[in-house]
């Protein structure tokens, strides 16, 4: 699988600014149901099976395969890349399989994910045909005209495929520029959709907790939780890297164990729009 490891450590490097972005850690190792024959079938398609495949692909492993297969054969291919472009007012909506480690706030927010605490941040909805068609044309050309998220319009969407297929006629478009954060300590989770679905993600979930169990049973052998502090299975619960992410946007620099999932749920719905991100400190205080 070398070429499958240097084909993303290539995508990432090249597109770290704005298409997707590593938080902890993650590999293609990570992607279930995700085999060497698969890789192998994806490579032999044609740009129209692509197409094709785009609008029915149901798991992330099938989504990161088209993707990979686009980049690695049709790169070149213009007539593709405006057939991609006209995808992207498809709002047919697939609710994605295989989601271990696949980062996307919204789908977080929604319940369709559950975040682990580490893994690939994409920026483009991969539930929907528009997302997933906005996100292969951003791998492939490396431009960026905007996301397409839960919640963008109809009209927001002709918009963008209409720059798109400007583009790739050799029309000069301005590109998007994404939200900076100055003096974030982690860039990739300062936005306010990452921090709702941090607070999200602490609620009470029974797939988090297996997750959690899996773990323990796994990696370190364990049963339940230890419970001396400071011990490294407590890394086999998500909410031991939110707690810390958390910490670091609002400038928590001790553990405090009353600031649980139900305080920080009820400190989201207080303040949520009151919340402003200092420069200086590179944090979010509640403005009065």
């Amino acid at each position: 699988m070398k070429k499958l490891t240097l084909l993303l450590f290539l995508i990432i490097i090249c597109q770290n600014s704005y298409s997707q972005k590593l938080l902890t850690s993650w590999s293609q190792q990570n992607i279930e149901n995700y085999t060497r024959e698969m890789y192998d079938e994806a490579q032999k398609l044609t740009t129209s099976e692509l197409l094709l495949k785009n609008t029915k692909d149901n798991s992330w492993s099938s989504v990161f395969l088209t993707l990979n297969a686009s980049i690695n054969n049709y790169k070149e291919d213009t007539d593709y890349l405006k057939e991609l472009a006209k995808q992207i007012t498809n709002i047919e909506e697939t609710k994605l399989k295989g989601t271990s480690r696949l980062i996307i706030w919204d789908r977080i927010i929604s319940g369709d994910i559950i975040f682990e605490g580490k893994g690939l941040i994409i920026y483009n909805d991969l539930f929907k045909v528009g997302g997933r068609a906005n996100q292969i044309l951003q791998n492939l050309t490396n431009k960026n005209f905007g996301y397409v998220n839960i919640n963008t319009t109809n009209e927001e969407l002709e918009n963008l495929k209409n720059k798109w297929l400007d583009f790739l006629t050799n029309k000069t478009i301005e590109e998007f520029k994404p939200t900076e954060y100055p003096n974030a300590k982690i860039p990739e989770i300062s936005s306010l959709t990452a921090v709702e679905a941090l607070v999200v993600s602490l609620q009470a979930n029974a797939t988090k907790d297996a997750i959690t169990k899996n773990c323990l049973k796994n990696v370190y052998n364990l049963d339940e939780m230890p419970k001396e502090k400071g011990s490294s299975a407590s890394y086999c619960n998500p909410d031991t890297y939110t707690f810390a992410y958390l910490r670091i946007l609002f400038g928590y620099e001790e553990i405090n164990e009353t600031k649980d999932a139900k305080w920080w749920l009820n400190f989201w719905t207080t303040n949520q729009d009151k919340l402003v991100w200092n420069n200086d400190l590179g944090i979010y205080e509640v403005s009065e």
